[in-house]
């Protein structure tokens, strides 16, 4: 039946597919086939070595782990200068009693200037209506209200000089339907902001929290006064809270935490870090030997505060405790892209600052800034939602050239069109000699 067949088909088509199910197995086993391998979430390693900060991202340990690219979004829809970073990509290792977490980000335009809160320039809304002219009686409402001065550019544009708190909630909330929009924050060429990294681990215990920190005034219940306010009323939650639990960032600041920023220097001075709040012995230590450093931020249900010193930033929530300059960072900036170490100990060095311990899994989320292009403050890029970081008990496996699963497919389809090819030489040589 079989011989029959052939003779019906023909042995040349048949062997040339055959000879090219051959070909493609081995062209299967030089080119990997994407597969569907997505990973739930971050995958912190176990690994020998130390960071080397000098150079991060050099370290070998980094080899044998992929990175895990992460998506942004803005923080203001809507808003033409939110969500300008379009992905972070990231990895994660500990080697028992450090952390390490390895970001990367595009950045055209990098910014190491100064921040407002120590020396930088202040934070300058500019507003528009992109459907026509300023609504101005809604403008000078907003500014004398919150005792800010405004510049009008032309018809369509101004900048407001000065951005408290509850005037961010009221032009974000309410200045749309008055013909006032957020743009962005003003930059010009000597007028811009540093760029910045932030982490957030979630504390709370909620499932599915959100890693949206809230616009709002100075505290919970902030009412607005005069005219104004009969609109607003009241203003429901703390700038920079979180809807449920707690967090702990680490925030990154061009300007301000990297070696090479504008006002590093202000860190170094030992005094200048007492009066500020910071523990006179950490002060001391870090201007005898100092380092790329983060600080440690709290947000909760009532707001955002500064973890371990008297209140540079925000509203204190420790005071002056040990502990200040104990996360450390590495960061360079090649290529067009800013690439940053975050190290920590395992243990929390502070009071309201995250405890990690192998094993477990955390809620994370990225936040990035572009100071040059007007993102400061509330106006960032973000994760969309917190992503799952699991530190597991098991050292990276080195990469293979070719998938393991790519490679059994590719042999098992070579023996199967080889088999065919010699069965079909068979019967070809049994009806030449017939």
């Amino acid at each position: 039946m079989f011989e029959s067949s052939m003779g019906r088909i023909g042995i040349r088509p048949v062997l040339i597919i055959l000879s090219a199910a051959a070909l493609l197995g081995l062209i299967a086993v030089f080119h990997s086939v994407p597969l569907a391998q997505t990973p739930s979430g971050l995958v912190a390693y176990k690994v020998v070595g130390a960071a080397n900060l000098a150079n991060p991202g050099s370290e070998s340990f980094w080899n044998n782990i992929p990175w895990f690219n992460v998506s942004l979004a803005p923080t203001l829809s809507g808003v033409p200068t939110s969500g300008l970073v379009p992905y972070v990509e990231a990895k994660a290792a500990y080697n028992g009693d450090y952390i390490f977490i390895l970001v990367k980000w595009p950045d055209e335009n990098p910014s190491t200037i100064g921040a407002s809160a120590v020396a930088g320039p202040g934070h300058w809304p500019v507003v528009y209506n992109p459907k026509g002219p300023l609504n101005m009686t809604f403008l000078q409402l907003l500014t004398s209200t919150f005792h800010k001065h405004y510049k009008v550019l032309n018809s369509s544009y101004a900048i407001i000089f000065g951005s408290p708190r509850p005037m961010e909630y009221v032009l974000y909330y309410y200045g749309p339907a008055n013909g006032v929009y957020f743009y962005g924050y003003y930059v010009n060429a000597t007028h811009y902001y540093p760029d910045r990294f932030a982490i957030m681990w979630y504390m709370g215990t909620q499932q599915n929290p959100s890693d949206c920190m809230n616009i709002g005034g100075p505290h919970p219940g902030y009412k607005v006064s005069g005219q104004l306010g009969t609109v607003v009323g009241a203003i429901p939650n703390t700038g920079g809270s979180l809807s449920s639990g707690a967090a702990n960032i680490w925030e990154w600041i061009a300007g301000v935490t990297y070696p090479q920023g504008a006002d590093f220097n202000y860190f170094t001075n030992a005094t200048w870090d007492a009066e500020n709040g910071i523990n006179p012995t950490a002060a001391s230590n870090f201007a005898a030997a100092p380092h790329g450093f983060f600080l440690n931020l709290l947000t909760n249900q009532t707001g955002l505060y500064d973890i371990g010193d008297g209140g540079i930033w925000y509203p204190n929530a420790t005071g002056p405790v040990p502990g200040y300059f104990s996360g450390y960072t590495g960061a360079k900036y090649e290529n067009g892209y800013w690439v940053l170490e975050f190290v920590r100990q395992l243990k929390a060095p502070m009071p309201n600052t995250v405890n990690i311990t192998v094993g477990s899994t955390y809620d994370i989320a990225f936040g990035v800034w572009y100071g040059k292009s007007g993102e400061t403050s509330f106006d960032k890029s973000i994760t969309a939602n917190f992503v799952p970081l699991t530190l597991v008990p098991k050292s990276p496996a080195a990469p293979s050239p070719i998938p393991y699963v790519v490679l059994i497919v590719a042999v098992i389809g070579i023996i199967i069109a080889l088999m065919a090819i010699g069965i079909a030489f068979y019967y070809m040589r049994r009806g030449t000699q017939a």
